[in-house]
């Protein structure tokens, strides 16, 4: 009789289990829908703003796919790999608490007239380690320098002190230095998400008032982004405006930040200084590199408005 009891509460327990489980699917299934029905209200209501404002827009992937950050921890540079660059004919190098290469050409590379992106990619790649994993971004007219970004999984990290490369021109528009740091291995960080659409994406800047009327977006793309210089990566959109302006955008919680190429340039250029300054004396690239750096500093000072 007892035995009898505890199989009743067992069924029923069974059965109340269930019954939850079946109530949470079902809210479950509503609820994406109603986000589904929102999303869809909410792309045909930028469009027709767009549309009213001559807001210009490219063609867009409108499908939702599954995103998340990424944690990447610093390169060290091995001696073999130090070695390799010092037997490149004309290029002398240095590593610097194993992070930090700082290069110097015997003899300045003399760019071509009017360069490319690819003429410039062309022209660097014989003198790098892992050419094939940075990514032309710009050439900096303020400071006459060019910055190349690293790329994880084949998309940029932009902005980010240890996973760039820098070359270093003089008034001859000759690169005399570069130097390079490195990111390794990504690993996923947190759970997979869903991420916002690149209509979405475009939206936030247009409700933050940063895409006004007669603007057009000319390109979007994706890559990672750190707000600090940490090793956790955010997925990002990358939104051009008019082919000069460009925002990005966090593809999962839709947080909108710009930067500047010049400040990100020389913040970075002030802090390479302070790592260039733990060089040896005798170090024959220290003295002339730590030159070039000031230099372009002064004159970046100097370019700001008072």
């Amino acid at each position: 009789m007892q035995w009898g009891h505890i199989k009743t509460l067992f069924i029923l327990s069974f059965l109340v289990l269930n019954i939850y489980l079946l109530t949470q699917f079902i809210d479950k299934q509503r609820d994406s829908a109603d986000i589904g029905f929102l999303a869809d209200e909410e792309s045909g209501s930028y469009e027709e703003q767009f549309e009213s404002e001559n807001i210009k827009i490219p063609e867009l992937n409108q499908d939702v796919t599954e995103a998340n950050y990424i944690n990447v921890s610093e390169k060290t540079f091995t001696d073999e790999e130090m070695d390799e660059l010092n037997n490149l004919d004309g290029l002398e190098a240095t590593l610097v608490e194993d992070n930090f290469i700082l290069s110097q050409f015997q003899k300045p590379i003399t760019l071509p007239a009017n360069p490319t992106n690819s003429n410039i990619t062309n022209l660097v790649a014989p003198y790098l380690l892992y050419p094939d994993q940075f990514t032309y971004w710009a050439w900096d007219e303020e400071s006459n320098v060019i910055v190349f970004f690293q790329e994880k999984d084949n998309k940029p990290i932009y902005f980010n002190q240890n996973a760039l490369l820098l070359f270093y021109l003089n008034d001859k528009n000759e690169i005399t230095h570069y130097t390079q740091t490195m990111l390794g291995d990504a690993e996923q960080q947190g759970n997979t998400e869903e991420s916002i659409t690149q209509l979405q994406a475009i939206g936030s800047l247009y409700d933050r008032g940063s895409l006004t009327q007669d603007e057009e977006v000319t390109d979007i793309s994706l890559g990672f982004l750190s707000r600090i210089e940490s090793q956790v990566f955010a997925p990002t959109w990358k939104i051009t405006i008019d082919e000069e302006n460009y925002y990005f955008v966090n593809a999962i919680e839709g947080l909108v930040y710009s930067e500047d190429d010049s400040i990100f340039i020389q913040t970075t250029m002030e802090n390479y200084i302070e790592k260039i300054k733990l060089l040896p004396d005798e170090n024959d690239m220290k003295a002339p590199t730590l030159a070039v750096f000031n230099q372009k500093l002064d004159r970046e000072n100097r370019s700001e408005p008072e």
